[in-house]
C-alpha cells in the first residue's frame, strides 16, 4: 500500500514519525512524507521520500514562553484545573488554537497542495502528526482512512472530551463549536462534513510513556518510542567511560528550531552558572545561538553543538532539560533520571509533574536546580524509578509490531495487498 505521512516543518515532529514510517517501509509499503519546503532536506536525510507542500513554515520570533499562557493566547490547551475549565474557557481554547496554532502549523496553502498531491499519488492511508490539521481534512477530501500519531500528551483529545461533556445536554451550546467550525469550513470546500474522527483520526498511535497517556474516548494504540534525532556520528570520546558522573544538559530540538533560549535564568547562561560547582561532568548540547555572547563556561562543562541523545544518555547519571517530549522519551528509553525546568509550550510542567510522581524526576527552578540535581544524582530511588519506566516502555509494542494494525485500518488485510492505486 501507499502511505502518505504528513507533518509540519518542525524537526522533532518529523523525528517522532520516522520509526513508524520506516517500519511501514520495511514491511514493503511505499511511504512518502509531505511537509513544508523547509523540512524537505531533513526529510530526505531520514532516507524517506519527501514532497514539498504549501509555503515555508516561518521561524517563530522571540521567547516561546509567556508568564501565563503559551504564545500569548490567553488560554492554555494543557490546562487541567477543573475550576478554570468552564465552557467559555474551553470554547476559547479551540477558537484561539485553531485560528493561531493550527493555521501557523498547516494553513490553506499546505492543505491545497496536500489535496492536489493525494489526488495524483493516490495513497491508501494517511499517517499524520497530531498538530497538523490539514491532514485529516485532506484525508476526508480524498476519502482516505487516516491515523494520527501524537508527539506529546494528547491535550487535543482531552480538551475535546471536556467540551463535548459540557455541551452534551445543551444543543444550543453545542452549536457554538470553534473546532467543528474551523475544520468544517475547510471540509466544505471539498463537499465534505465534519465529524469527530476529524479530531482524533480513525486510530491514534501513542509513542509516549504510559503515565503521560490521556484518558479519552479514542482508539489509542500504544507504541514504543524509538529515539531518532537525525543523521549523526558517535564521537570517539563517548565510547570511553567518564571519570566523573556525567550530566546531559539540553534545551531540546523544538526550542532550538523555533526560537532562542530566552534571556531569563531558564536560559543557557543561568543553567551553566548554576551547575558550575557540582562534582560532575556536564555535556551541554547547545549551539551558538543558545549561548549569549560573553557567557562564562565553567571548567566542568563541555559544549557541543550536537551529540545524539540516543548515544549520550546511556553514559549519563542524569539529564537536565526543559520538559520537551523528545528528551523525556529518550530519557525514559534509557532509564535516566531527569531534572526538569519546564517551559510553557505544550504542558511541560504537567509532563514533569507526572515524571516526578513516578519517582523518576524532580522539577526545579533556577534557584533550586543544584539541590534537585544533587538529589537525583545521590538518591538511588530516582535511578530505580527510571529503570522501571524503561521496562514499561520496552514492553510496549514496537513500530514493527503495530504495522498489522495500520494495515488493518487501511483495509489492506481485508482486501489483499494492492498497488496503492484506485
Amino acid at each position: 500500500m501507499r502511505v502518505l505521512v504528513t507533518t509540519s516543518a518542525v524537526n522533532s515532529h518529523l523525528y517522532n514519525l520516522v520509526p513508524t514510517a520506516w517500519a511501514l517501509r520495511a514491511a514493503g509499503h511505499e511511504v512518502c512524507v509531505a511537509t513544508q519546503p523547509n523540512l524537505v532536506e531533513e526529510t530526505k536525510r531520514t532516507g524517506l521520500t519527501a514532497v514539498a507542500v504549501g509555503e515555508e513554515l516561518p521561524t517563530a520570533r522571540g521567547n516561546l514562553d509567556t508568564s501565563d499562557t503559551p504564545y500569548g493566547l490567553g488560554v492554555d490547551i494543557t490546562e487541567t484545573d477543573p475550576a478554570t475549565l468552564t465552557l467559555p474557557y474551553v470554547r476559547e481554547v479551540f477558537r484561539a488554537y485553531t485560528s493561531v496554532v493550527c493555521e501557523y502549523m498547516a494553513g490553506d496553502s499546505m492543505l491545497s497542495d496536500l489535496v492536489d498531491f493525494a489526488r495524483v499519488w493516490r495513497p491508501d492511508l494517511v499517517l499524520w502528526d497530531a498538530h497538523n490539521y490539514a491532514a485529516p481534512v485532506m484525508a476526508r477530501a480524498a476519502d482516505l482512512p487516516h491515523v494520527r500519531i501524537i508527539p506529546a500528551p494528547d491535550h487535543w483529545a482531552r480538551m475535546r472530551a471536556i467540551f463535548l461533556d459540557l455541551v452534551r445536554d445543551d444543543p444550543a451550546a453545542a452549536a457554538d463549536d470553534p473546532l467543528a467550525d474551523y475544520l468544517g469550513g475547510k471540509l466544505a470546500r471539498y463537499g465534505r462534513e465534519f465529524d469527530e474522527e476529524m479530531v482524533v483520526g480513525r486510530a491514534t498511535l501513542e509513542p509516549i510513556p504510559t503515565c503521560l497517556r490521556v484518558r479519552a474516548d479514542v482508539d489509542y494504540r500504544p507504541v514504543r518510542h524509538v529515539p531518532y534525532s537525525g543523521p549523526s556520528v558517535i564521537p570517539a570520546w563517548l565510547r570511553r567511560k567518564p571519570k566523573r558522573r556525567r550530566v546531559c544538559l539540553t534545551l531540546g530540538q523544538t526550542r532550538r528550531a523555533l526560537g532562542p533560549a530566552g534571556s531569563d535564568d531558564s536560559g543557557a547562561a543561568g543553567l551553566l552558572s548554576a551547575i558550575a560547582d557540582l562534582d560532575v561532568e556536564v555535556i551541554a548540547t547547545l549551539n551558538a545561538s543558545q549561548i549569549p555572547p560573553g557567557t562564562p563556561i565553567p571548567d566542568n562543562v563541555r559544549l557541543f553543538d550536537y551529540v545524539p541523545l540516543n548515544a549520550l544518555l546511556p553514559t549519563c547519571a542524569a539529564v537536565v532539560h526543559l520538559g520537551g517530549m523528545g528528551t523525556v522519551n529518550a530519557a525514559v528509553v534509557h532509564g535516566v533520571p531527569q531534572v526538569g525546568m519546564p517551559g510553557n509550550i505544550w504542558g511541560e510542567a504537567g509532563i514533569m509533574r507526572e515524571m516526578a510522581a513516578r519517582g523518576a524526576a524532580l522539577v526545579a527552578e533556577p534557584g533550586t536546580l543544584v539541590a534537585q540535581l544533587a538529589r537525583v544524582l545521590d538518591e538511588p530511588s530516582f535511578t530505580d524509578a527510571a529503570t522501571q519506566l524503561r521496562k514499561e516502555m520496552l514492553a510496549t509494542p514496537s513500530p514493527r509490531d503495530i504495522v498489522p494494525d495500520v494495515e488493518e485500518i487501511a483495509g489492506v488485510r481485508a482486501k489483499g495487498e494492492g498497488d496503492g492505486r484506485r
